[in-house]
């Protein structure tokens, strides 16, 4: 299912840039790391992980920068669910995303109604644009 692969890699993105601001505090860390996702201009987005991550998203979205950018902007959505469950400690945050990869579906179905529309929106575009051939 298109769906779970592309919440897959939602995952990757925001490990990728998940630590970038670990050592500030809490509200203010997680702010910059959600700027960091949205805007991409980071000092994190200029690493080699960084560059490598934006290369997977944007061949995840077949090339597409707005879906790409949407992608971002989930990833971002979904830092505050994941510093909740995880008490604020950046290794369970990680912990957390790494078991979601294992097992996408559940971490899907625990996020909210509207974080899953907007997977489900972003997953049915690229999929549309795929299906007509159409080009980024």
């Amino acid at each position: 299912m298109f769906k779970v692969n592309l919440f897959v890699l939602l995952l990757v993105v925001g490990m990728s840039f998940q630590n970038v601001y670990a050592e500030d505090d809490t509200g203010s860390a997680l702010q910059k790391t959600q700027d960091c996702l949205r805007n991409q201009n980071c000092d994190a987005a200029k690493t080699d992980a960084g560059k490598a991550a934006n290369q997977k998203a944007l061949a995840a979205v077949g090339g597409n920068a707005e879906n790409m950018q949407e992608l971002y902007n989930i990833s971002a959505d979904i830092m505050p669910l994941l510093l909740q469950q995880a008490d604020g400690d950046p290794a369970k945050m990680q912990a957390i995303m790494l078991k979601a990869q294992t097992d996408p579906e559940g971490f899907l179905n625990s996020l909210s109604p509207e974080i899953q529309a907007m997977i489900t929106k972003t997953a049915s575009d690229v999929e549309k644009r795929q299906a007509s051939g159409q080009k980024p």
